[in-house]
C-alpha cells in the first residue's frame, strides 16, 4: 500500500508540473508574438532614420564625403586601439530558457579571451540577472548593470543606459563598444553574434545603402537638393547620430529578447512532453503495483480460507 501511495503522489506532482510548463509555454508564445510586432516596428523606424542620414550627410552613405562627415562626430571617430573594449552582454533576467544564457556567456568569454591575447582590456555592461550572477560568481567586475529590463523595456530606458556608455567612450576609456547577443533566425534557430556599436558606421546601422541625398531637377538641367537642412548639417548630425546608435541598440536588444522567449517556449514544450511521458510510465508502474497488491491480497484470502477448512 505504501508503494502505490507514493506513486500516486508522484503522478500528481508530475501533473502539476505539467500544468505549469504548459502555461509557461503559452505565455512565452504570446510574448514572442508581441515582441515580433514590436521588433518589426523598431526595424521600420530604423530604416526610416537611415533614409534621413544621407540628407544630413549631403552625400551617399558609402562615399568618402559621407565618411568624412561622420568622422567629425564624437561617436564616429575611431580611437587608437589600446584603451579596451566595452562589451554589452544581453542575457535574461529569468531562467528556464534552454541554453540561451549559456551560449551568450560562452561567446562573451571567448571574446574576452581573444581581447586578452591582443593585450586589450575587456570591460562589461551586463543586461539581465543571469549574466550578472555569473560574472559576480567569477569575480569579474561589471561597469554597468541593467537588471530592471524585461521584454517591455522602453526605448528611453536603453537610451539612458547608452548615455553612460557614451560617457566612457567619449572619455576614451574604451576604444570601441561591442554587443554580444543572439540573432533571431527562426523560432527554433538563434545564433550568437558580436556586433560593433561604436564607433558608429553608417552601413551597419542603416541596413540600406542609398545613392545620396534626394534631388530635383530645375530649369537648365541643374539639380537642387530636395530638402533644406537647418540649422546646419553638423547640428542635425549631432542629433541624428546618437539617435541612430540608440535605435540600433534598441533593435538588437529586442531581437535578443525575441530569441530568449522563443527558446523558453521550446524548453517549456520539451518539459511538458517529458512530463506527459513520465506520467504514462508512472501510471503503468502504478497499475502493475496495484495489480500485484490485489493478487497478493487474493492469495492471502484463499490461503486463509483453505487453512480454516483443514
Amino acid at each position: 500500500m505504501a508503494k502505490t501511495r507514493q506513486i500516486r503522489k508522484r503522478i500528481a506532482s508530475v501533473r502539476n508540473i505539467n500544468k505549469i510548463t504548459r502555461t509557461m509555454e503559452k505565455v512565452a508564445q504570446s510574448k514572442v508574438m508581441k515582441l515580433n510586432a514590436r521588433y518589426a516596428d523598431a526595424k521600420a523606424f530604423r530604416a526610416a532614420l537611415a533614409r534621413l542620414l544621407p540628407e544630413a550627410l549631403g552625400a551617399a552613405p558609402g562615399s568618402q564625403r559621407a565618411q568624412d562627415a561622420l568622422a567629425s562626430q564624437p561617436l564616429c571617430a575611431p580611437w587608437s586601439k589600446g584603451s579596451g573594449v566595452l562589451l554589452f552582454v544581453v542575457t535574461s533576467t529569468r531562467g528556464l530558457c534552454g541554453g540561451y544564457n549559456a551560449k551568450v556567456i560562452a561567446a562573451t568569454r571567448a571574446r574576452m579571451d581573444e581581447l586578452a591575447r591582443e593585450g586589450r582590456q575587456a570591460r562589461l555592461v551586463v543586461m539581465g540577472k543571469k549574466g550578472q550572477s555569473y560574472f559576480r560568481y567569477h569575480n569579474q567586475p561589471v561597469e554597468i548593470s541593467l537588471s530592471d529590463i524585461d521584454e517591455n523595456v522602453p526605448f528611453l530606458r536603453l537610451q539612458a543606459a547608452l548615455q553612460e556608455i557614451i560617457v566612457l567612450y567619449t572619455a576614451r576609456l574604451v576604444d570601441s563598444v561591442e554587443i554580444v547577443s543572439t540573432r533571431y533566425l527562426t523560432k527554433v534557430a538563434q545564433v550568437v553574434r558580436v556586433t560593433r556599436l561604436l564607433p558608429f558606421k553608417l552601413p551597419s546601422v542603416a541596413g540600406v545603402t542609398g545613392t545620396g541625398p534626394a534631388t530635383v531637377r530645375r530649369g537648365g538641367g541643374a539639380e537642387e537638393a530636395l530638402y533644406l537642412v537647418e540649422p546646419s548639417r553638423s547640428d542635425v548630425l549631432s542629433t541624428l547620430v546618437p539617435m541612430a546608435v540608440a535605435v540600433e541598440l534598441f533593435c538588437t536588444v529586442l531581437e535578443a529578447m525575441l530569441g530568449e522567449q522563443a527558446e523558453r517556449s521550446i524548453a517549456m514544450r520539451s518539459a511538458s512532453d517529458n512530463a506527459d511521458s513520465m506520467t504514462r510510465r508512472l501510471t503503468r508502474t502504478y497499475n502493475r503495483a496495484r495489480q500485484a497488491q490485489i493478487t497478493s491480497e487474493m492469495i492471502e484470502i484463499i490461503s486463509g480460507s483453505e487453512g480454516g477448512r483443514e
